[in-house]
């Protein structure tokens, strides 16, 4: 193994550490020769330690597991696929295929360094979605313990400039939904604005899920695929169905599918009908999920308690529902409206009544 740093005089006798991966002096602060080679045995020997043990785990895991030393990034890219959702698969399988990650595929994992990462984040045709599939990659190997240790650290991953969503504003869906004159498409529409589900959740949506006795809407997250957590179906909402959203349902097919045009286009193809209709209707810069934002903003506006729209949104996160309803106007009622609702709370009782808590006890 060979040294990386040594001792090194410079004309006032002072002795210096010379590295030679950086080529840059550091002063020992000693005019001893001996002293001089001796710090510097120490700080090659605290240099080697790191690479010497690295060394060994690799050694002593390829003989517990021989195919650590010879699994590529292809087979963790196909596990990683595996593990997701059909709608999701088919993204990452997408990302995946993409030119940047072709350098990356038939790389031994445990032989990459940065400078393979690089190569893909740096790519001319690489963009956000390389950065997060890369990173997300790199932490399912990790995770695996498929990898002896990050290729590159968390602080050190360059950062990705996010795009902004926008929210879909009252006066920009009105123009949509008075340009479009189909009228399954403009009932759609209506139903993204009243319900603020994903494009995917409302073109599936069915009369199976509609029930009629609790007058509701039972939305499951396409995304969330129905997982459960400590028992609890993951992305499931279930919504009240008010006199605008009933109006809608009025004017959809008796039976089956809600909006069959949509249940049968692709994700792809409701984007570009969405991009059209905005363009006819002067509406610029906007995307279906521009109703979830709105329908985010307008819950928040309104007072609706964030723990049930986070629910219904299918948002497990606070800081992701904050960042959905980030540009609503929150506006304080005043205080004399607050007082008349604990007067109204308040009961008064004549002489010889008795106050009857909810337990059943008597007050």
């Amino acid at each position: 193994m060979r040294n990386r740093y040594r001792v090194h005089l410079r004309g006032n006798d002072v002795c210096y550490a010379y590295d030679t991966t950086t080529r840059r002096h550091k002063s020992l602060k000693t005019k001893n020769r001996d002293i001089a080679e001796r710090l510097v045995a120490a700080m090659n020997q605290a240099n080697d330690v790191p690479l010497l043990n690295r060394a060994m785990a690799r050694i002593y895991a390829a003989g517990a597991s021989p195919e650590l030393m010879t699994r590529t990034w292809s087979e963790v890219m196909e596990a990683y696929a595996m593990k997701c959702v059909p709608s999701t698969r088919t993204r990452v399988d997408r990302a995946f295929r993409s030119e940047p990650f072709k350098v990356l595929r038939k790389m031994k994992v445990n032989e990459t360094d940065a400078a393979a990462f690089f190569s893909v984040l740096n790519h001319q045709k690489a963009g956000n979605a390389a950065n997060h599939f890369l990173r997300r990659l790199q932490n399912f190997a990790w995770g695996m313990r498929w990898l002896f240790e990050p290729v590159i650290p968390g602080p050190e991953w360059p950062k990705v400039k996010k795009k902004t969503t926008h929210a879909i504003s009252a006066a920009e869906h009105a123009k949509i939904i008075t340009s479009e004159q189909n009228l399954e498409h403009r009932l759609y529409y209506e139903m993204l604005w009243e319900t603020g589900g994903s494009q995917s959740d409302i073109a599936n949506l069915t009369w199976d899920r509609i029930d009629k006795e609790t007058n509701t809407i039972v939305f499951y997250r396409d995304k969330m695929n129905e997982r459960e957590e400590d028992g609890e179906i993951m992305g499931l909402s279930v919504l009240a169905i008010g006199p605008r959203i009933q109006a809608i349902l009025d004017q959809c097919p008796s039976s089956g599918s809600l909006f069959p045009t949509f249940r049968e286009w692709t994700s792809g193809h409701r984007t570009t009908e969405f991009a059209r209709r905005c363009g006819i209707a002067g509406v610029k810069d906007r995307q279906l999920k521009g109703y979830r934002y709105a329908w985010a903003e307008r819950a928040r506006a309104s007072g609706m308690p964030e723990r049930e729209a986070m629910n219904h949104l299918g948002h497990k996160s606070r800081a992701i529902h904050r960042a959905y309803a980030a540009n609503a106007r929150s506006v304080t009622l005043p205080l004399e409206h607050y007082e008349q609702l604990k007067a109204e709370k308040i009961l008064t009782f004549q002489q010889g009544q008795l106050a009857v808590g909810s337990t059943g006890r008597v007050a």
